[in-house]
């Protein structure tokens, strides 16, 4: 068979298994699982990746309206654990976007990258780990575990949050998890990418481990945004291997900042999301309310 044909075949196989796996998305929502549209309250963030896709920008402007002060008073100092870190960019990012209040930074990844190694402007650490377990890296300090755009690309997720359970359990003091994950729509506009995309009903699968905590999952973008990825990435890539973002980038941010806003007068939105974003607090004192 030819390498065309046998690719070609993987990305059908794989297009119809996650297909399968994405249907009757809001069947068997875990109750206690709060979906909520996302607001950014600064539209365009380009200052952490300038011309990313919709769902990074998105991402972006999630963790810069992140109830910073609110978190700290529950936590005290914060210690991150980033699994799926690739370069730790997001370290320096969070700690300017909390106005300084990440005490530690411990990113996890598959590889190691060259800026691991430069001078830092906060405590940061990075490790090697091989995939599967987390379990041996979670500094005892930690509070706060994160990952952007990683789960997926997890083999076991189910491993990966057992495994942070089990820590939460073990400490009894408040935590929080921010992750931040593909929707349905990703499928389209991604291809074949990580091993699965998320629903409200995959999604609770993870909830459901932490029965006694407050989880809030919210849709970033929309239909909108979806188009202008598809527009500008998807099928320019498929038609000549041409990103329009690096030939367009002024028509391209402008596109971004009309479909943010546009998604945020769609309901839809709120079931045909670009990405999502998942909050997950356990021993609060009184819930974070956003």
């Amino acid at each position: 068979m030819k390498p065309l044909m046998q690719q070609q075949m993987i990305n059908r196989f794989f297009s119809l298994y996650c297909s399968f796996k994405n249907r009757k998305p809001h069947e068997d929502i875990d109750p206690r699982l709060s979906i909520r549209p996302c607001t950014p309250t600064h539209p365009l963030i380009f200052d952490q990746d300038d011309l990313g896709s919709p769902s990074r920008i998105l991402s972006n402007a999630f963790w810069h309206d992140l109830s910073w002060n609110r978190i700290k008073e529950e936590l005290g100092e914060l210690y991150v654990l980033d699994t799926g870190c690739g370069s730790g960019s997001y370290s320096d990012y969070l700690n300017r976007c909390s106005g300084g209040k990440i005490k530690q930074y411990v990113g996890l990844d598959v590889y190691e990258h060259p800026s691991w190694s430069l001078p830092a402007s906060l405590s940061k650490r990075f490790h090697l780990f091989d995939g599967r377990s987390i379990a041996p890296y979670i500094p005892q300090e930690t509070n706060f575990f994160m990952s952007q755009s990683a789960i997926e690309h997890f083999r076991n997720d189910q491993r990966y949050f057992s495994e942070i359970k089990t820590f939460i359990e073990t400490h009894r003091q408040p935590m929080i998890q921010v992750h931040l994950f593909p929707s349905v729509a990703c499928l389209h506009l991604y291809d074949r990418h990580g091993y699965r995309q998320y629903t409200p009903r995959t999604v609770s699968k993870i909830t459901r481990l932490f029965p006694d905590s407050q989880c809030l999952l919210f849709a970033l973008g929309g239909p909108a945004c979806n188009q202008v990825h598809n527009t500008y990435i998807t099928q320019p890539l498929a038609r000549s291997g041409v990103d329009e973002r690096k030939t367009k980038p002024d028509a391209y941010r402008r596109a971004v900042n009309n479909a943010i806003l546009e998604d945020q007068k769609n309901q839809t939105a709120l079931i045909d999301p670009s990405f999502w974003a998942l909050v997950i607090c356990s021993h609060w004192k009184h819930p974070l309310n956003v």
